[in-house]
């Protein structure tokens, strides 16, 4: 049993926790000390919801079957080193709360502090980050039918250009949470959320209402639009609720809202699992803010003649054949921008900033600017019209700029200073909350200077996958090759390249080739996620010659490696185009992006989607490659996680195995070895038999081998049962570890005609 009081440090600092055997869950046997260690735990990930938000807690400080009690006000005797937040409402002002890391969440948790509700804004950003639609379930609702109904919530937020979020409430219900660009009043909020809730219960009028009284919603379902009121609070994603079983109010995918049997499903004994799989369904959601869209159509206050101010823009293009926005001047409140990545002759950038009803518009060849001081080249094109804003397509070929635009980064400006010549301001919307100068050098011809703090792009770790027997449908998923090399992080970051394992080892030294190719890679600054390959005469990769490079040691010794066995870098995704991240984006959009931005077949190379599996993964297995991917359509990218979204599929059975000796070679292998004995742990750490490979080897990887087994600590014989070629074995520590692929599994659970792949190189 747990002490009853003890002192721990968290994050620095010292907190003394209390009564931790105290049962909070009583008939589910949940002591505090296992709430302690849930908050503990589940902090990382709650307090990007909470960080710095006004708190109302409700507190069980003796059980969920006792008395409990809302708690607004900082209690006097909290530690100086937990700050607070002062509202002032009504008749009084509260300090509130702030929890601003590990140490204030498990100090909240010792109080018995279950349910932790913030607010939708942060101390230092008044204005709310997102709006919130509760669905409020009544006694005997069907839940079928509220799932459907969140369903068709989502849909019709979707008509409106948002991205909706969803959790269980733990309760009952379920909440709906949309990220906004922090801009707005709660007034401007709450007018826009209140259309927005009686246009889609006008909808859905025999499931929903919005009367309050429960008398009147005649067993319909309360879209709860009221906690969208400043100082209101909605339970955090990941808190618990003071409920039995410790339910947890858990953000999960879409996709999962459909087998959710209950708003409880989710608890402190099983939250892990959802969490290995799937991962934060709500990571990176504030990438995902718009403007509210009714303010939007507020700027739109009057439209003048187009033949001044974008005359050239229309004498440039034939509408009949570009689907680009007509010369139409606006006039609104001169504070919108877009950055659109354009892959014309050249791929560059474009620059528009609204002003006086229409878009002052820069190309700019070499990317926005990362780093403070760095000056780029920005070409004054013609006025673009207002609503090029949101314009994404393809121009065809023939017009004027011909090729894909998409749009990067969309949000608001604030001119910092406005001069003729120069002009001065700061972007605040989608991955640019950045200030820049632009001064002219002559005519069209201007200079972007980065004015703020930089930001660093560096590794991240990769995103993973599971495993699947079968090619999934081609209607869910797109297919790509299987390489068989060295996963690698690439961060390009202006003149500069790093190359990275899938650890975070700094592998660039070992691949100057990729390295002095940076140049065949058009932007300034980005991350790739993709695999080094050496390949032979007929395409295939082969992991043994990769392996070798990676091991060379010696600059010279490197050089000349890396002309007589030179790698290639297929690459396969995007996390960050010059500087913002694009995890959330679908895969397809990724994709484009890199083909775009990879021109040339240089050492590196684009992994190419391709829509039919089952050819791929035939055609696959007859080159006698690894396996095939599959990558589910409209897919985001999980830093560091194992998805489903990417499934690898491998054309025979694969393990794992630790090699424990080898066999005396006959023959043309009687300067090597015959075969290696194989084995596997247990959970308890013993070692089980499961054969010998012998095939697999060509005698440059034999040699290879044998230099390994020479520094391995020879040991007695091990203990199996049916081990052939007993007395012509060499015994060794189990301490490397290779790959294989077999059939099946013997009826003596040995494999079945394995064949040898590769070291496991750990890192």
């Amino acid at each position: 049993m747990p002490k009853s009081e003890l002192y721990t440090e968290i994050v620095g600092q010292k907190v003394k926790l209390t009564n931790l055997e105290k049962l909070l869950y009583p008939k589910s046997k949940i002591s505090k000390a296992e709430v302690i260690q849930y908050y503990l735990e589940i902090a990382p990930k709650l307090l990007k919801y909470i960080r710095n938000r006004p708190l109302t807690l409700i507190r069980f400080p003796d059980g969920i079957e006792k008395a409990n009690f809302y708690a607004k006000t900082k209690p006097d005797w909290t530690p100086e080193w937990i700050d607070s937040f002062s509202i002032t409402h009504t008749n009084e002002t509260i300090p509130y709360l702030l929890a601003h890391n590990e140490a204030v969440v498990a100090w909240i948790a010792n109080l018995g502090g279950l349910e932790i509700h913030p607010m939708q804004f942060s101390s230092d950003q008044e204005n709310p980050d997102h709006f919130i639609f509760d669905l409020d379930t009544p006694q005997n609702f069907n839940w079928e039918n509220l799932k459907d109904l969140a369903f068709e919530l989502k849909v019709f937020l979707k008509e409106y250009g948002y991205h909706p979020f969803i959790k269980t409430s733990g309760s009952k219900g379920l909440h709906i949470y949309v990220p906004i660009l922090a801009k707005y009043s709660f007034d401007q909020l709450l007018r826009t959320v209140k259309s927005l809730a009686q246009e889609f219960v006008k909808r859905n009028s025999s499931l929903a209402t919005l009367k309050m009284n429960k008398e009147k919603r005649k067993g319909k379902m309360l879209i709860d639009i009221f906690r969208n009121h400043r100082g209101h609070t909605t339970v955090a994603p990941f808190s618990l609720r003071g409920k039995f079983g410790a339910p947890i109010s858990m953000p999960i995918f879409w996709d999962d809202l459909e087998s959710l049997n209950s708003s409880q499903d989710y608890h402190i004994r099983n939250y892990q699992l959802y969490l290995e799989k799937k991962g934060d369904a709500w990571e990176n959601m504030e990438a995902y803010a718009k403007n509210l869209h009714d303010a939007k159509t507020q700027i739109n206050l009057s439209i003048e003649d187009s033949s001044d101010k974008l005359a050239d823009y229309n004498k440039k293009r034939d509408f009949d054949r570009t689907s680009e926005p007509p010369a139409t001047v606006i006039v609104g409140k001169n504070n919108q921008y877009v950055i659109q990545l354009h892959d014309a002759s050249n791929l560059h950038h474009d620059l528009r900033l609204e002003v006086d009803g229409v878009l002052w518009s820069w190309a700019i060849p070499k990317g926005i600017p990362h780093a403070k001081g760095v000056k780029r080249m920005a070409i004054q094109t013609e006025n673009h019209p207002v609503k090029y804003l949101d314009f994404e397509g393809a121009i065809p070929k023939g017009e004027y700029g011909a090729g894909k635009m998409w749009v990067i980064s969309r949000g608001e400006y604030k001119w910092i200073s406005k001069q003729k010549e120069k002009l001065k301001f700061e972007l605040i919307g989608e991955g640019f909350n950045k200030s820049y100068s632009l001064f002219r050098t002559k005519e069209d011809q201007w200079l972007i200077e980065r004015l703020d703090v930089e930001d660093k792009l560096t590794f991240v770790s990769p995103m993973l996958t599971e495993q699947m027997k079968h090619v999934p449908p081609k209607t869910k998923y797109l297919f790509e090759i299987k390489w068989d090399g060295i996963r690698t992080v690439i961060v390009v970051r202006d003149d500069e390249i790093k190359i990275y394992s899938k650890s975070g080892r700094d592998l660039s030294m070992q691949f100057p080739e990729l390295v002095m190719d940076r140049k065949k890679i058009l932007i300034s600054n980005g991350i790739f996620d993709g695999e080094i390959v050496c390949i032979d005469k007929q395409g295939k990769p082969e992991f043994s010659r990769v392996i070798s490079r990676m091991h060379t040691k010696g600059e010279q010794s490197i050089q000349q490696v890396s002309r007589k066995n030179p790698v290639y870098c297929y690459l396969f995704d995007m996390i960050n185009l010059d500087g913002k991240d694009v995890t959330n984006e679908p895969l397809e959009k990724r994709k484009e992006w890199i083909n775009s931005i990879i021109k040339t077949n240089g050492h590196f190379r684009v992994s190419e989607l391709v829509e039919d599996g089952q050819a791929l993964y035939e055609l696959s297995k007859k080159m006698n490659l690894e396996g095939i991917m599959a990558k589910r359509k409209g897919s985001k990218y999980w830093i560091g996680q194992r998805s489903d979204q990417w499934l690898k599929i491998k054309f025979r059975n694969h393990a794992d195995c630790l090699i424990l000796g080898f066999t005396k070679g006959q023959g043309d292998r009687a300067a090597l070895f015959g075969s290696l004995h194989l084995g596997q742990r247990n959970n308890d750490g013993s070692i089980v038999y499961k054969g010998r490979v012998g095939t697999g080897f060509d005698h440059i990887k034999m040699k290879s081998l044998l230099r390994k087994f020479d520094k391995i600590k020879r040991v007695e014989e091990y203990v199996f049962e049916n081990v052939e070629k007993r007395k012509e074995t060499t015994w060794m520590e189990a301490v490397l570890e290779c790959e294989i692929i077999y059939a099946s599994m013997s009826s003596n659970d040995t494999f079945r005609e394995p064949v040898f792949v590769k070291l496991i190189e750990r890192e």
